[in-house]
């Protein structure tokens, strides 16, 4: 089981591991942080010690909710196969009802709430009450904002993330920040980047659920609207690779590439690798957004445009490896992992051992949550 106990940072600062690094390292205020609704919890994630007795370990996490307006759940909902259900008209009623109820137990000083789940969604909330402030007419039209869903990330290993709970819908973090009114919208690869881009532009921004590759069909209703649309993903091959899938997933014609241009970089020459590395190396983002580009047609290529890909990959040659096969280094080290888009084929005769090495494969994968499919012919 999976226990969270969110602490807000719209309330009093208080010294945690989690708004240090958030505001020290990343470089974003709590105003920011307050408006986005980030907060902080503790998980159970699965112990990478082999020495240790325990099975799992308890992990301060910084956790990014996914808030949407109630009739947008209803209609992801029914977009869902097999399709769901959420009356948001119901739900209403029926949080009225409890408020009252909440109320009534107030008065009466009992309080059967408990600690960790009570204050799961604190920072969600509290963002949630200052977004609804004075639009009362949209909330009556659409319905109130709800938290459709938490991600949380571990401060301490990056590949520790969990979303909460588990199995429900998808949704964009940052998306009760856009006004209803926006026309364009900046779309980035990480939540540290949609932060980093409103703060220092105050552009509508949100990011993707799941990274650079995960774009789920449940959410694409919600961005029908913009006119333009900037994607940011980060500078390297697996996020330029996913900013043109996106763009022709979203409509090329209204999607602008955003990538660093050669005047784009720090005092010691470094060009930034995301929009949260640009904020840290005080780089105008506005600029950078506004030299954003459409995507280049794919039979046409100049050679400014490969060139940055090249140099990146012969710098950084580490940022190009695939999925390891974490107990077999020697052989991930030949190899270089299994990239996507490649086929490998393993041959040999009879017995000689190709299941084996397959199925070993198979569970090296699983630990570092790669899914695999085993079929028979």
């Amino acid at each position: 089981s999976t226990t969270a106990a969110s602490e807000t940072t719209a309330g009093p600062a208080t010294t945690n591991a989690a708004l240090a690094y958030l505001t020290q390292t990343r470089g974003l205020t709590t105003k920011t942080l307050r408006k986005y609704g980030v907060g902080r919890g503790y998980y159970n994630f699965p112990s990478s010690d082999p020495n240790s007795a325990a099975r799992y370990v308890r992990e301060e996490c910084v956790t990014f909710p996914w808030i949407m307006r109630a009739s947008e759940v209803h209609e992801q909902e029914e977009l869902r196969e097999p399709p769901g259900r959420f009356d948001w008209v119901e739900e209403e009623e029926e949080e009225e009802e409890n408020e009252n109820e909440n109320e009534n137990e107030e008065e009466n000083g009992s309080d059967d709430s408990s600690g960790d789940a009570a204050e799961a969604k604190i920072a969600a909330e509290a963002s949630l009450e200052a977004t609804s402030k004075g639009d009362a007419p949209l909330t009556k039209a659409r319905g109130p904002w709800t938290t459709r869903r938490i991600k949380a990330r571990s401060l301490n290993h990056k590949g520790h993330q969990r979303l909460d709970p588990p199995g429900g819908g998808w949704g964009l973090f940052g998306w009760h920040t856009v006004p209803a009114d926006a026309t364009s919208v900046v779309v980035t690869e990480g939540e540290y980047d949609a932060m980093a881009v409103y703060q220092a532009t105050g552009r509508p921004a949100i990011s993707l659920p799941n990274g650079c590759r995960s774009l789920p069909l449940e959410v694409l209703p919600l961005l029908e609207r913009f006119d333009t649309i900037y994607l940011w993903m980060d500078n390297d091959g697996p996020g330029r690779e996913g900013a043109e899938k996106f763009a022709n997933k979203l409509g090329a014609k209204r999607c602008l590439i955003v990538s660093p241009k050669p005047e784009h970089v720090d005092n010691k020459g470094g060009s930034p690798k995301d929009a949260n590395d640009a904020l840290r190396m005080g780089l105008d983002l506005d600029d950078m957004l506004n030299k954003s580009e459409i995507m280049p047609h794919e039979q046409l290529l100049r050679f400014e445009d490969f060139r940055e890909q090249v140099l990146h990959e012969i710098v950084h040659p580490d940022k190009y490896t695939g999925v390891g096969v974490t107990s077999l280094p020697l052989f991930t080290s030949i190899i270089k992992g299994f990239r996507r888009g490649e086929m490998t084929l393993i041959t040999g005769p009879t017995g000689s051992g190709k299941t084996t090495f397959l199925g070993q494969l198979s569970l090296d994968f699983a630990e570092q949550g790669v899914n695999t499919l085993w079929g028979s012919f």
